[in-house]
């Protein structure tokens, strides 16, 4: 019934993706001698998320500010808050051919940062002069005075890009006419993307892309409750999203409700969630609000909420429609059709009716095998992400997960917990500030370990005119 024909043109975009870049400013951030002891460090940690795909081009503008005004602004700091501003961010090879450009002419604010050039991915058009412009601004910056990064790209004849606001939303610069001035459109939102590797990509004209089971994309929505914080008394306790990237630029907080708040916004934001997801998100903020509560027992509601649907009050949240058949309602008869390697191969026919796999398998390759790849073990060992197959096929602590990136994350947060429980406990030889460093440098690995198995386990067919 269908062809199983490769498309040539994803085999060029996984060749020439270029993942990695989000790694490459951390160590001259951490490595700075200002600001309060283990700052830099947690700074680093969080900078990671900055330049991955999925996030704003404005975040990365917002840390390199960050690091001069926590600190300081001697020379190390200076050197590390320009090259994040000048590092090249991560691009999803499967959804743009341009980078994505940050439009908020009030970005970077300090007057240090203003006028830098970001790299962006040699192999796109015109990347070697822009590149070359972005090396001579690290010390010969442009005169930026009521201009944005794209405004600047504009004057300098690069027009290929995504214009992204600071909240997310366009204007897009189409850029070029009207004597090289930059022309904007309201932004469409970005296309959804297979960046898991259990998403499925709906069809042009689909009216089922959000009516499906719920999916929190790349983010894990959970929060914790952890005593000692930087800054904090060693037993006060405050609350934080878990995940790196939901939790960048946000502060812990002793009111959950702030926290809960973040998370939700942080699903439209960055994170790529579908439409269930977000109304879970909400039903739950709402709960935790009513709840009224500020402990532990408040983080662990919320996060029976958004993870298995537990209402606050008891019973469960309405689920959203689970079955295949469901997720891909209303598709028409152009469609594509993506298989996730050694899990589920969805096929739409005409009309929308899902085509019946040959075999739905229930287990992979590696059943029980632990993919958890970081080996850290201060103040606690590493926590096991089993793949143990079907279709929420990653397992931490008896939790289950349907992509990799939130279950390696839950296990980064619960080594976290286990370190900061060893050092509240009288373990003399850690400080909760290491457990914080340690969590950072674990969900590095999580990241890039993400981005490795989208590359390998996404494959893209079409149906045969």
């Amino acid at each position: 019934m269908y062809s199983q024909t490769i498309l040539v043109s994803l085999l060029a975009a996984l060749a020439q993706a270029r993942f990695g870049q989000e790694q490459i400013p951390i160590p001259a951030i951490a490595a700075v001698q200002g600001g309060d002891p283990g700052e830099a460090a947690t700074i680093a940690g969080a900078a990671v998320s900055d330049l991955l795909a999925a996030a704003n081009p404005c975040v990365k503008l917002k840390r390199g500010d960050q690091i001069l005004a926590e600190l300081g602004t001697g020379a190390d700091a200076i050197a590390a808050a320009k090259g994040i501003v000048a590092a090249e961010q991560n691009v999803n090879p499967f959804a743009f051919t341009n980078p994505a450009i940050c439009t908020d002419p009030s970005l970077p604010a300090n007057p240090i940062l203003r006028g830098i050039i970001p790299l962006i991915d040699p192999a796109f058009a015109g990347s070697a002069a822009i590149n070359t412009l972005s090396a001579q601004t690290l010390n010969n910056p442009l005169n930026a005075n009521g201009k944005s990064i794209a405004d600047l790209l504009t004057e300098n004849g690069f027009t290929d890009f995504r214009g992204i606001a600071d909240n997310g939303s366009g204007p897009v610069v189409n850029g070029g006419g009207n004597g090289g001035a930059a022309s904007t459109t309201a932004a469409a939102a970005p296309a959804p993307v297979a960046t898991t590797v259990n998403n499925v990509v709906q069809p042009t004209g689909s009216t089922g892309g959000n009516a499906g089971a719920i999916d929190f994309g790349l983010c894990d929505p959970s929060m914790d409750f952890v005593a000692g914080r930087p800054g904090r008394k060693p037993d006060e306790s405050t609350f934080l999203p878990i995940d790196p990237l939901t939790k960048q630029g946000q502060q812990e907080a002793l009111n959950p409700n702030i926290i809960t708040n973040r998370i939700c916004d942080q699903l439209t934001n960055v994170c790529q969630s579908n439409q269930a997801a977000k109304d879970r998100c909400r039903s739950c903020q709402s709960q935790i609000q009513a709840l009224g509560t500020r402990d532990q027992t408040t983080a662990d509601a919320w996060n029976s909420c958004v993870n298995d649907g537990v209402q606050v009050g008891g019973g469960a949240v309405p689920a959203a429609a689970s079955t295949t058949a469901n997720a891909v309602a209303g598709a028409s008869s152009a469609c594509t059709v993506i298989q996730v390697v050694a899990t589920t191969t969805i096929m739409m026919g005409a009309g929308g009716a899902a085509a019946t796999p040959a075999a739905t398998p229930t287990a992979n390759a590696n059943t029980g095998t632990n993919v958890q790849t970081f080996t850290g073990s201060v103040g606690a060992p590493p926590v096991p992400v089993e793949n143990v197959g079907g279709p929420r096929p990653f397992v931490v602590r008896g939790d289950s997960f349907v992509n990799f990136g939130a279950a390696c994350q839950r296990s980064c947060d619960v080594q976290k917990n286990q370190c900061a429980n060893a050092a509240n406990g009288g373990n003399k030889t850690v400080k909760v500030s290491d457990c914080e460093t340690q969590q950072q440098a674990c969900s590095g690995t999580c990241q890039s370990g993400t981005a490795r198995r989208e590359k390998r386990f996404i494959k893209v067919y079409r149906k045969r005119a």
